[in-house]
């Protein structure tokens, strides 16, 4: 079907007295900061504290306009229709200075009959955006009781109030940033004599080797069409099942009258035998099949209707000289079950895929920019790429985000990555008024029709820790039944039950975190039942040993926060600014008490760092080491613990975050981390009360045979002990291969560390997964790095070119090097291991995956481009 795209270059004007903002141009899809920025009118916003002066655009209103031409033969294709996807935020629309309507929402369409107002020649549309800020302010003034809500240090007040971006008002990890502008499609379309606004499709399995799948066109017919001619058409549906090696799995066309306008549904069902299954990445391929309908409408009924369907149906459908309408969407078969049945502990909350229990590991997403016109399709690839390399399997789409693009969606279903899908609900009370509720509920349904065919969805959430925020605010704490009023209405009553109503073969879950569905108790600190955000080492201080305190079912949210390297840094902060208390890097800290938190577990565990540059790097370690605590404590508890996803994937902006990867892309050394302590079998080790635990992590479905070898050395690298244990790593389990009082191995526990390997037959085709030798080998320290009488490892490197063109570090050390880290600046991409420990003898080579389409400089450039850190090193002048 034809359509008139109007993407592409709009006019901008910003209302009042600002000058210079006025008819510049402004690309749709797209932001108005992103013109702005573009025009030079403002300084960029994530330089310095430029935050600041974009602060005085909140309040502007602004117009975004669109000249077009239309010819007579194009007026001819139907009834047109205009389509914006996302219209961002509180909208009034216009074309040729007709009114078409108010907009307040930017996670639903806008969708608008232009029957009567398009013409041929010239035309011009017009979204008049005004200030969500004010908007809200205004909102909160005429409202009966005061709807509180979380604020940053900069922020944009009565956020909750609006249906917007919750974070583009800023957050504790990201800047104040009231952006407006069209994201998505933007397009004039044809109804003939109406449109395709959903196509679902439920895979069912009925026997062990045949599946049902259930298909239904939502086919919408406007009002428009109510006196036009006939209204009765019958429709002609073309459906083509494609398999993933190409084999047609099905040809069909069906018939369907319909009669008069409004939303018509069109099903059929069609029956699959044996199809290749979906699996999340690490347990089996992702299978995807391709689904083709096409819709044809005549308003006539000839005797040869059959004939000439049949006629057709291989030339791609055109009866009575009507043009069709196609749609294509891939689907994935697989079985999804979320258990949550009370047990002897609690209540677990466990994925289990196809009949296996998956464990959850992954990180939590939030909007990869703060302007949405950098929000680009390679970015995304980049992203969940990265995740796939660390041997993750779950991203939870957080709720002060936004529900994301298509190309989000469809490449988790290709990579295997679950979605752990929140509601744009985030750390506030939100109304319950009929007209919010009624903006809500056509947001929701919108999104799960969207969504829910996705194999890789795997969970709908109500929201992100509004449960736990009605004990949060002073209004909440006084007023608690109107509060939990207000919560019911609008969590239970509009989205859980839209949710549920849409969507029946996804579960919904209240709050994240919370206990699960019909539990509204607060889950903060409980660790028996649902999930759990455990945010104890953070926000209260604790050492990173009070991870072993708790147990959760499923840990949704935890983190510790890091620096970026310093080539992020270099991108915001002036060199004479490198000191972490100077204006400008403590506005790239938005979290109030981030960096003396930080600073104090500099003192806390490890011998303060020298210079900047080294302060960076620990704080990368510490990260790592945090989050390394956690993640291999809990998978060590499995089956209590099914699931860890940190806190947080990536960045919007350059800035000190609980990021494992910095808003340029760059690795930070937590990701390299978790591409261990995720690895589908690894060997981890920790010390707990006095006692050395070594332990055999085994996601696979296959037992695994192999010997530990354990060995105590000294800081110059001799040996005090080895001792060689036989083990058998149990399937989908942890295996102990030892658990010993310290004593057992030395007295003198700041003398000596502890390093274990594992070796066995590994073979990936039968693990179905991809063996990382790195993660086979473990190291723990008998007490705090402070207290370790480390020695100088007399660090060497050289950078070799591989046979296949790459580049190389070769390592070696005369003595235990601990912490290694090696940062290439200027060369997008990263190492394929990093942040190890380094023992004399043992030479690591470690080869450098740059990013696709970048050429590799000389290994001489590279190695002048490159710093290896260690964690002797800084604590040295």
């Amino acid at each position: 079907m034809e359509c008139i795209n109007l993407a592409g270059p709009w006019q901008l004007h910003v209302d009042g007295d600002t000058e210079g903002i006025r008819d510049i141009p402004c690309i749709i899809p797209g932001d108005i900061f992103s013109a702005l920025l573009k025009e030079n009118i403002l300084p960029d916003p994530y330089y310095g504290k430029n935050e600041e002066v974009w602060q005085v655009l909140n309040q502007k209103d602004i117009e975004l306009s669109y000249t077009f031409s239309v010819s007579s033969h194009t007026l001819e294709e139907g009834t047109p229709y205009l389509f914006l996807e996302s219209a961002d935020t509180v909208a009034d629309i216009y074309l040729n200075n007709s009114y078409l309507g108010h907009h307040e929402n930017m996670f639903y369409p806008f969708y608008a009959d232009l029957n009567g107002i398009l013409r041929e020649g010239e035309n011009t549309i017009k979204v008049r955006c005004y200030s969500a800020e004010k908007k809200a302010m205004e909102r909160a003034e005429e409202l009966p009781y005061p709807i509180p809500y979380g604020a940053a240090p900069i922020h944009s007040p009565h956020r909750n109030l609006v249906r917007k971006v919750q974070c583009h008002s800023g957050w504790d990890w990201g800047p104040c940033l009231m952006v407006s502008g069209i994201y998505g499609k933007a397009y004039i379309g044809f109804n003939r004599p109406g449109h395709i606004s959903h196509c679902s499709c439920r895979p069912l399995r009925r026997t062990e080797s045949l599946w049902d799948l259930e298909t239904t066109i939502h086919y919408i017919i406007p009002e428009s069409k109510r006196d036009v001619g006939s209204s009765q058409w019958e429709l002609a549906v073309y459906y083509e099942l494609v398999a993933p090696d190409g084999k047609v799995v099905t040809q069909e066309e069906r018939h369907y009258p319909v009669a008069g306008p409004g939303e018509h549904l069109l099903t059929a069902n069609f029956t699959v035998s044996n199809p290749h299954l979906w699996w999340p990445a690490g347990y089996g391929k992702q299978s995807l099949y391709t689904l083709t309908v096409q819709v044809s409408a005549c308003s006539v009924f000839p005797e040869d209707l059959e004939q000439t369907y049949a006629s057709s149906a291989s030339q791609g459908f055109s009866v009575s000289g009507e043009p069709s309408e196609t749609l294509t969407k891939r689907i994935g078969f697989r079985t999804l079950e979320v258990l949550t049945q009370e047990d002897s502990i609690g209540r677990p909350l466990t994925f289990r895929i196809n009949g296996r229990d998956i464990w959850v590991k992954g990180a939590n997403w939030i909007p990869l920019d703060a302007l949405p016109s950098r929000q680009t399709p390679d970015r995304y690839r980049q992203l969940l790429g990265d995740m796939v390399a660390a041997h993750m399997n779950m991203v939870r789409v957080w709720g002060g985000g936004q529900y994301e693009q298509d190309i989000f969606y469809d490449l988790c279903d290709e990579l295997g990555i679950l979605v752990w899908q929140d509601c744009m609900f985030a750390c506030a009370m939100y109304p319950a008024t009929p007209e919010f509720l009624s903006n809500v509920q056509k947001e929701i349904a919108y999104q799960v029709l969207r969504l829910k065919d996705h194999p890789c969805l795997a969970l709908w959430c109500g929201n992100n820790e509004n449960l736990g925020a009605l004990t949060w605010f002073p209004e909440t704490k006084q007023n608690r039944d109107r509060y939990i009023i207000d919560y019911d209405r609008l969590n239970e009553g509009i989205v859980g039950n839209t949710i549920r109503a849409l969507d029946p073969d996804h579960i919904f879950w209240p709050s994240s975190p919370s206990g699960g569905p019909q539990d509204f108790s607060d889950n903060w600190h409980a660790d028996a039942k649902g999930d759990m955000h455990y945010w104890s080492v953070w926000h209260e201080g604790k050492p990173f040993e009070a991870y072993y305190e708790v147990v959760p079912r499923f840990c949704s949210e935890f983190g510790y926060q890091s620096f970026p390297s310093l080539e992020t840094v270099k991108t915001y902060c002036p060199q004479e600014e490198w000191n972490l208390t100077s204006p400008i890097m403590e506005h790239h800290q938005k979290s109030p008490r981030g960096n003396s938190l930080i600073i104090e577990n500099f003192s806390r565990y490890f011998r303060f760092p020298v210079g900047f540059k080294n302060m960076l790097y620990l704080s990368q370690v510490q990260q790592a080491m945090a989050i390394q605590t956690a993640v291999e404590y809990w998978r060590s508890q499995r089956p209590r613990c099914m699931g860890a996803l940190y806190w947080q994937l990536n960045d919007c902006w350059p800035v000190a975050s609980w990021s494992s990867i910095e808003y340029s892309g760059k690795w930070k050394l937590l990701h390299y981390r978790a591409r261990r302590f995720f690895a589908p079998v690894a060997l981890v080790s920790y010390i707990k009360e006095g006692r050395l635990s070594v332990i055999l992590l085994n996601d696979t479905d296959q037992d695994i045979l192999g010997d530990v070898t354990v060995r105590v050395l000294d800081f110059s690298g001799k040996p005090l002990l080895e001792r060689v244990y036989p083990c058998e790593g149990k399937k989908e389990g942890a295996t102990v291969i030892l658990q010993e009082s310290i004593e057992n191995f030395t007295s003198k526990p700041e003398q000596y560390f502890m390093h274990a390997t594992f070796k066995g037959s590994l073979a990936e085709d039968s693990l179905k997964a991809p063996v990382v030798k790195e993660a086979l080998q473990t190291t723990s320290f008998f007490t705090l790095p402070k207290k370790c009488y480390l020695q100088d490892p007399v660090l060497t490197f050289t950078i070799e070119k591989t046979k296949t063109g790459l580049l190389q570090a070769v390592l070696s050390a005369e003595r235990p090097a601990f912490f290694v880290a090696l940062d290439v600046e200027g060369v997008p991409g990263y190492w394929e291991d990093n942040c190890v420990t380094l023992l004399p003898g043992e030479p690591r080579r470690i080869t450098y995956l740059p990013r696709s389409g970048i050429t590799l400089p000389s290994e001489t450039e590279f190695k002048e481009r490159c710093r290896v850190y260690n964690l002797w090193g800084c604590s040295q002048e």
